[in-house]
């Protein structure tokens, strides 16, 4: 059985933990926290670690595995190193990628892809970009007002240096006692600290703006993960200065998307979903009239706007609730094909005959998922992130001249039903010819 070593401390690291898990593999899982530890589920074959590694530990953890004294001379019991560390976490990935150089163990990064900032801050007058938390303490050292500073409490210690930094400063971090024990003992004021777990829609960030009268945000580039355009679209309708840090460049030129390394773990080591990992009882492929049913869509991203429009063709009611909308959405909101409720998920929310989760952060898929399991009613629930919890799976849709096809595989081999989708739209057009 392989053996995988998976520092997992983003969105994208808790998903390929679940689905090496399915892969027949041993994955050893490390995040920084324990509440990052909490939102890993240990299984059979899948172990999480909560701490903070140096390169030694990271080298001897690769030889060894956890509780071992080192032991250089026999070989490493880690086969494979998978780096989904957050794109700022620029130290941990320089050791993680040096110890598995000395090691001679193969390291792929798997890299969150980029959001579109450029269009979002497009024409906006009042953005400083900086290269690092440096250089953003001498910018906020030159504006004046209050800040609210984003980036966590892990660099909040450089940010004491600004000038009149208890009065100025409001840092909004995850409501943990030792980091709100940390940030009071830097001198942060118990007015001034946001101890809040996220996700933010756009109205809270500009309520917290109002609130606290900020004149400038710090923010990361950190993408759509990372509620970075709930973020920016607050501090535009407020009029405010957006200090964005920008992100630091990879040592590693070879990085992968999810799906790209999905792909490349199945090519080069043929770890792919395993038979007895699939569902035990495949899904039947049945087809039911929507007409009339009520449908709500947590999320207006992509996934949500796929699928949205691959229901609206069936007579279904759709309320979307999401603090913004994709503009496929937009069109069909328009055409008055759909409703929109402009804001995050709240609790009670869940009421409609199948509800879809398809939001960018897990928490809330999961927190969605739990009420529509606890609901009196029946819910048909599919969420975007985990299979495992779906009663239904959205397939590929092929529609010619009448007839529809569905294909799925159950989530297991997204690119082989992406191109039998395409095999067969292409025969059914030569055949309507």
């Amino acid at each position: 059985m392989c053996n995988i070593l998976l520092f997992a401390g983003t969105t994208e690291g808790r998903e390929l933990a679940e689905y090496l898990s399915r892969c027949g593999v041993r994955v050893t899982a490390c995040v920084a926290t324990e509440y990052g530890q909490t939102l890993i589920q240990e299984k059979e074959n899948l172990s999480v670690h909560s701490g903070r590694l140096d390169r030694e530990q990271m080298q001897t953890l690769m030889q060894n595995g956890f509780g071992v004294t080192s032991d250089l001379k026999k070989s490493p019991c880690i086969d494979l190193v998978i780096d989904a560390t957050h794109p700022y976490a620029a130290v941990v990935t320089e050791n993680l990628l040096e110890a598995s150089r000395t090691m001679q163990i193969p390291y792929y990064r798997c890299l969150r892809e980029e959001g579109k900032e450029e269009d979002s801050l497009s024409g906006y007058d009042k953005l400083i970009r900086v290269e690092n938390t440096e250089q953003a303490v001498q910018e906020l050292d030159r504006l004046q007002g209050n800040v609210l500073l984003t980036t966590g409490s892990k660099e909040l210690s450089q940010y004491c240096r600004v000038k009149n930094f208890s009065e100025r400063i409001y840092p909004r971090v995850l409501p943990l006692e030792n980091v709100v024990k940390s940030c009071l003992e830097l001198g942060v004021l118990p007015s001034h600290l946001i101890a809040m777990q996220g996700p933010f829609s756009e109205e809270m960030n500009l309520a917290m703006i109002r609130q606290w009268n900020i004149c400038c945000m710090v923010t990361k580039e950190s993408g759509k993960a990372g509620g970075f355009e709930e973020k920016i679209s607050a501090a535009k309708k407020a009029g405010i200065t957006i200090l964005m840090i920008g992100r630091p460049k990879e040592k590693e030129k070879q990085h992968y998307s999810m799906q790209q390394l999905k792909e490349v773990l199945k090519q080069r080591w043929g770890i792919t979903p395993t038979e007895k990992n699939l569902p035990k009882n495949p899904y039947f492929p049945m087809f039911v009239s929507l007409q009339g049913k009520k449908v709500q869509v947590f999320g207006g991203g992509n996934i949500a706007a796929r699928r949205i429009s691959s229901l609206v063709k069936f007579g279904c009611k759709i309320k979307v609730i999401s603090p913004t909308l994709h503009p496929v959405c937009e069109e069909l909101l328009k055409q008055g094909k759909i409703e929109w409720v402009k804001r995050c998920w709240q609790s009670g929310d869940c009421s409609a005959d199948i509800v879809l989760a398809a939001t960018n952060h897990t928490s809330v898929n999961d927190r969605i998922a739990d009420e529509c399991k606890n609901s009196v009613k029946k819910i048909l629930f599919n969420r975007c992130d985990r299979q495992d919890e779906c009663d239904f799976y959205f397939p590929a849709l092929i529609e010619s001249n009448g007839l529809i096809i569905g294909l799925s595989s159950g989530g297991a081999d997204h690119k082989k039903v992406k191109n039998t989708a395409a095999m067969l739209r292409k025969s059914l057009a030569e055949q309507d010819r």
